[in-house]
């Protein structure tokens, strides 16, 4: 069961980069001219023709991108049936067996009957329920058999990383959803603000679905720099905290030294990332770094987590 888990979780962390990839290149990411071509996906019904010709397209990334996610995506379906097969029959997981196989449907459901990247509720759906499955196959993969009962200070300084995370991540997916990549393009200010306006709701809604010009591009308004700015300045907060943890981790034992390390690095080379995609105008390459890097952020703390439960202060 534990190299079975090990596989799904290798096999998600490929997902969420491919799916990227495809969301990213289909928004228009790194497209020429920047930014006037972001976020042209045009109607839904022209999206989808669009969508055909370009996996018929040899020289299209999607022609080998798309083929490829859905062999992922399949082969990870058949595990985490296995999976739940196995947890049933030695009495253990069957909880995150079961929650994986419902994200699994989950994604599959919406991936077939969606608008794609026209409703932000779709949108956020791939993306929180791709970290999620992450976050379940990595409990799974790191857990501990015998804990301590009371949680040391990096227990507790860990699982508050973890939850800022996936807050973080969630904001991420907003600023993907809502096309505002390029809405702030100066750093640290965005361009002149330093702090959210009062369109940030809009950017939350899940139930619109957004406007297209004649042009095919989607429409939008202050909120794009609204949910850029929450999403630094929660980037800022997050990337502190996690820092924090691995210099706390760094006291204790081989292990935990080394995952606070990693934790350190990854973080130090994640904020780099961002700003970097910034200020050479989001090439797509960079911009799947960023998505891959908070993943492997997940798992370095689900790690943290669990090896710090089971070590003495």
């Amino acid at each position: 069961m534990r190299a079975l888990s090990i596989v799904s979780l290798a096999l998600v962390l490929l997902l969420i980069s491919l799916a990227a990839y495809l969301r990213l290149d289909h928004s228009g990411i790194g497209c020429t001219p920047w930014p006037e071509c972001y976020g042209n996906i045009g109607t839904e019904r022209d999206a989808v023709a669009l969508h055909e010709r370009l996996l018929e397209d040899a020289t299209s990334a999607r022609s080998w991108a798309t083929p490829m996610h859905r062999l992922v995506a399949t082969v990870l379906g058949l595990l985490v049936l296995s999976l739940n097969v196995l947890a049933f029959r030695e009495k253990r997981n069957r909880s995150a067996s079961v929650a994986l196989l419902a994200l699994t449907l989950f994604l599959a459901i919406i991936g077939v009957v969606s608008g794609g990247l026209h409703s932000p509720a779709v949108v956020m759906g791939n993306i929180l329920g791709g970290f999620g499955m992450l976050a379940l196959l990595g409990g799974m993969v790191f857990q501990k058999r015998a804990p301590h009962r009371n949680a040391s200070t990096l227990t507790k300084i860990s699982a508050i990383a973890l939850l800022l995370l996936g807050l973080q991540i969630a904001i991420g997916g907003l600023t993907s959803a809502n096309f505002a990549a390029a809405a702030c393009r100066t750093v640290p200010d965005c361009h002149g603000s330093w702090l959210p306006g009062s369109d940030l709701l809009k950017a939350m809604d899940l139930s619109r679905r957004h406007a297209v010009a004649d042009n095919g591009i989607v429409l939008g308004g202050a909120e794009r720099a609204d949910i850029q700015m929450l999403h630094r300045l929660s980037a800022v907060a997050t990337a502190l905290l996690i820092i924090a943890a691995g210099l706390l981790a760094l006291r204790f034992g081989h292990d935990l030294r080394i995952v606070g390390a990693a934790l350190i690095l990854l973080v130090s080379f994640e904020f780099f990332v961002g700003i970097l995609a910034i200020v050479t105008d989001l090439p797509i390459g960079l911009a799947v770094a960023h998505n891959t890097l908070a993943a492997l952020l997940l798992l370095g703390l689900l790690k943290l987590y669990a090896e710090s439960r089971c070590s003495e202060a």
